[in-house]
């Protein structure tokens, strides 16, 4: 009798010590979820969400991580578990995170918050109905591809899968004679009536009948992602340049240059996702007044050029996605003209100024993603007075061609250039996404703790 227990406690014991080394300890775990979800990102890349989402489930239960969660619920919508789906989601968005939460787990929140939206419009309802009533039926049961239907679901419109069913129905005495296929789609409310009968009997479909072609599971979409936090934008941006107002007091835009084209380069960064701060560089050639600002009969050519240099700060709420972007900033303004101008007698004057002063800018418009190119169509206002002036006339026998003599000073006066542009920029990201292969969603963490 003592050796049996004794053998007894020894194999216990043994068990116990053989259990416990078979335990993972927490650096294990981490490492395991960490290859799980990147095997399951590049299952996921390569449009096969089946079996990424088995390595994103064995992730999660590894290491609670929002960026497993967010994963999970893409790959179930992709094979068709919307509500699945849905309800990842839900438990994603309500999730508490720590203050200091590495950004990805932010970001994959706020991921699941802007995907939970449209991925509950594409969710299809059934309402499954009997007649004769279920109150005058005995033992009523409805079954759903072989499985029970809870008797408290019948006449509600629940949420359900796009895909085939299959559903019968029998009551003591009655019953449906043939299982019957019934195919939701996506978006569509489904309301079915089976029809139980004594002997013969039938179903009806209140929205539709007849055999419906095998629901066929839309093709893959890559997911969609946040954008990282760091980024670069790099960009030309031709366009229209319009001055208005006075060069200076007395001196008309309309009467020194007219519109003309022009374009900016742009260099850019965003910092904290949304953010743009950067630099700009615009040059215009803007056209010649009208010749009845000249004396008549004289023969004027005019070259005018304005070039504007300045930083700005700005707003991008999503680079990813068509979204508005607007900025604003502040820069120097040179403008410079030269003129010939001949006269009817054959004398030749020519004369040359250049204005500069500071201007205040603001611009506004949309940015839709091409690839790795954005397309922004913008409008632009720069406003400010010129300050600075310098001027000369040489061969000159007429009145002064520019109403100032040389390095004359300026008396100031408001203008603007409204500038009409769409710019083309190269978007290149500095830090990898949330949803990235080459990512470690949880590192952070991990190393932290």
């Amino acid at each position: 009798m003592k050796l049996r227990v004794s053998v007894a406690l020894f194999a216990l014991i043994a068990f116990t010590a053989v259990s416990a080394g078979a335990q993972m300890s927490e650096g294990e775990k981490k490492a395991a979820a960490r290859a799980a979800y990147m095997e399951g990102v590049a299952l996921q890349d390569k449009g096969n969400p089946a079996d990424a989402l088995g390595r994103f489930e064995a992730a999660q239960k590894l290491f609670d991580a929002p960026t497993h969660l967010l994963h999970i619920a893409q790959c179930q919508a992709l094979t068709g578990k919307l509500v699945e789906a849905s309800e990842t989601y839900e438990t994603l968005t309500r999730k508490t995170l720590e203050k200091n939460a590495p950004e990805v787990f932010v970001q994959a929140q706020e991921q699941a918050k802007a995907e939970l939206t449209p991925l509950r419009q594409r969710i299809p309802t059934m309402r499954v109905t009997v007649k004769p009533e279920a109150q005058s039926l005995q033992d009523l049961q409805v079954t759903i591809n072989d499985k029970q239907m809870p008797g408290e679901l019948l006449g509600i419109a629940r949420p359900v899968n796009p895909g085939t069913y299959k559903l019968t129905a029998s009551a003591t005495g009655w019953g449906t004679p043939a299982p019957v296929e019934v195919e939701v789609k996506e978006k569509e409310p489904r309301s079915v009536e089976l029809v139980l009968q004594q002997g013969a009997g039938g179903v009806v479909v209140a929205d539709g009948g007849g055999t419906p072609a095998p629901y066929e599971q839309p093709k893959p979409k890559p997911s969609p992602e946040s954008p990282s936090s760091t980024g670069l934008l790099v960009g030309l941006r031709p366009g229209l340049f319009v001055p208005v107002g006075d060069v200076a007091k007395g001196v008309k835009f309309d009467n020194y240059a007219k519109a003309g084209p022009g374009a900016g380069l742009d260099v850019i960064g965003r910092v904290a996702r949304i953010f743009l701060v950067g630099g700009t560089l615009e040059y215009a050639s803007l056209g010649a007044p009208d010749p009845s600002v000249f004396p008549v009969g004289s023969k004027a050519e005019v070259g005018t050029h304005s070039i504007y240099a300045g930083v700005l700060a700005g707003i991008m709420p999503n680079v990813d996605r068509v979204t508005f972007v607007a900025d604003a900033g502040a820069g120097m303004r040179f403008l410079s003209r030269s003129l010939t101008l001949t006269s009817s007698t054959g004398e030749v004057s020519t004369g040359d100024e250049t204005y500069s002063g500071l201007e205040l800018a603001v611009n506004a418009g949309v940015s839709i993603p091409a690839g790795p190119l954005r397309i922004v169509p913008k409008a632009g206002l720069a406003f400010g007075q010129f300050t600075d002036r310098n001027c000369g006339v040489s061969a000159s026998t007429s009145p002064t061609l520019t109403g100032c003599g040389t390095n004359a000073e300026v008396t100031t006066a408001s203008h603007a250039i409204l500038n009409l542009a769409v710019g083309v920029y190269y978007h290149v990201d500095f830090a990898k996404k949330a949803g990235s292969a080459s990512s470690s969603p949880f590192f952070t963490t991990a190393s932290a703790r």
